[in-house]
């Protein structure tokens, strides 16, 4: 249904005289390296915390969420390119302390980071017939590493847990590519369709040695997914 609309709203564009698949927006041939990244911090404060949405009270904290990722691609025909993806991520919560209906948390730490690859098809439509403004499809095929750290401090120190996690998925991200010189070029991209498999060794202070799988496929429009990126071809 998904690739259906997708299609749907090109073919419309080129109706209405938006796109061309047949103009040329990048040449076969052409290379490409760029680099992209995004960043999002929270942070409630004040004599009594915040309150949110009437369900969680008196939270005293902060979430930050980051990463950072290179690319290269090489056009194969002309506006379709393959390339690889190399990218870091790490999410850190803090929470002092919270209520949520009426029941008190005590404080949590979380982090998260991890390294991920992936190998990438990107079809570009140029809107308007130029060179200068284009609509893009991504498929990656990606793997990921990392570790996943949960504590509290206590009066006997750090109590928490500490897991080894690995992730495999395959996911569809469009975005919108604008060149601001002959071979510099900016572009927005959204996640927008993933799914895959996270497997998660955990090694916890009381409860020992366990282990979490998890599937998913996920439709996830998300502007906290968005990220900006600058991209160098020649």
């Amino acid at each position: 249904m998904l690739l259906l609309t997708a299609a749907c709203g090109i073919v419309s564009a080129q109706r209405r005289g938006m796109g061309n698949p047949h103009a040329v927006y990048i040449e076969k041939g052409t290379r490409s390296i760029g680099l992209s990244f995004g960043y999002d911090s929270w942070t409630a404060d004040g004599e009594n915390g915040y309150d949110l949405l009437g369900i969680i009270e008196e939270m005293d904290g902060y979430v930050r969420l980051g990463d950072v990722a290179a690319s290269g691609a090489w056009f194969i025909k002309d506006n379709l390119s393959v390339g690889f993806r190399m990218g870091y991520t790490d999410t850190r919560v803090s929470i002092d302390s919270t209520q949520i209906a009426s029941i008190v948390l005590p404080d949590r730490n979380i982090m998260r980071q991890t390294i991920n690859g992936a190998l990438t098809c990107r079809g570009y439509l140029p809107l308007f017939n130029g060179r200068v403004l284009a609509l893009f499809f991504e498929g990656r095929l990606s793997g990921a590493t990392g570790y996943n750290k949960s504590y509290r401090i206590t009066e006997n120190g750090k109590e928490g847990s500490y897991s080894d996690l690995w992730s495999a998925s395959v996911g569809l991200y469009p975005g919108i590519s604008v060149f601001a010189t002959q071979n510099i070029s900016f572009e927005v991209q959204l996640p927008l369709l993933e799914g895959g498999c996270q497997w998660q060794k955990q090694d916890a202070t009381k409860s020992g040695n366990s282990t979490l799988n998890h599937s998913f496929i996920h439709f996830k429009p998300s502007l906290v997914g968005l990220r900006m990126g600058l991209v160098y071809h020649f």
